[in-house]
């Protein structure tokens, strides 16, 4: 494991935000990110980006997208770990509810737009643990079929049976799988180390569980952490499960 150290927020990209260009900035510090995982793809390496909105996605996803789809042919999944879908194609709130909107080129505003050879098929999206939707989400969602393991499943089938289905359609269906994680999947009645701490989701052991399973796949090819914010983590307990779940992408889970 090599540390690649951060991606620094650039001068153009604190201007376009001053301007309230937030879209374009966005569009900036993602082609900096896009750019930094495009070499460890390069370098034959498995990207771990840790970040902090879920909006990082943008420029992690796009390199994959890149890398694996338009370059190579190769089929991605896209596994969402979240208590929201991520997908408002709507102006309303802020960017960290749209970057899927956006990666599936169903964000029309602001001159937004993603190369229709990088961006990600609906079908190819995969969420776990969603229970906070917008209206405008939950039609997203149904009218692209887009398939949403969301904890009324996982109350009922139990995180077994649905990793067990997950894993085994993406084993017959896919080439590789990207994880991009959001801390507020996790149970907000515990862990409250984020902006929006959301009750009822995933335990620990869950979470560990899931993360060591996808990423245990030959197809799985680099993972976001999303969302932690340290200092609302009053008693460490949010840092040691984060650490626990980046380790389990390399198999340690003692």
């Amino acid at each position: 494991m090599q540390d690649l150290g951060d991606v620094a927020v650039s001068a153009e990209v604190l201007s376009l935000i001053a301007a309230g260009k937030k879209e374009a900035a966005l569009s900036a510090y993602s082609a900096e990110l896009k750019t930094k995982l495009l070499a460890s793809y390069s370098a034959g390496r498995t990207p771990i980006a840790i970040g902090g909105d879920h909006s990082i996605a943008v420029g992690t996803l796009q390199a994959t997208m890149e890398y694996y789809q338009k370059q190579q042919g190769k089929k991605v999944a896209v596994i969402w770990v979240d208590a929201h879908a991520d997908c408002n194609n709507s102006l309303a709130s802020n960017l960290h509810d749209k970057p899927l909107a956006m990666l599936m080129d169903k964000y029309p505003h602001n001159g937004w737009s993603i190369n229709p050879e990088i961006a990600i098929k609906p079908e190819d999206v995969f969420y776990v643990a969603i229970r906070d939707l917008m209206p405008n989400e939950h039609r997203l969602i149904n009218d692209h079929r887009i398939t949403n393991y969301d904890m009324a499943s996982i109350d009922r089938l139990g995180i077994n049976t649905v990793l067990k289905k997950l894993s085994s359609h993406i084993e017959s269906h896919y080439d590789h799988l990207y994880l991009s994680f959001d801390y507020d999947a996790l149970e907000g009645s515990t862990f409250r180390a984020c902006a929006t701490p959301n009750v009822g989701g995933l335990s620990a052991r869950e979470a560990i569980h899931l993360v060591h399973t996808l990423a245990s796949s030959s197809k799985f090819i680099g993972a976001d952490f999303v969302e932690y914010l340290p200092e609302l983590d009053h008693d460490g307990v949010s840092k040691e499960l984060m650490i626990k779940l980046i380790d389990a992408c390399w198999g340690f889970r003692t």
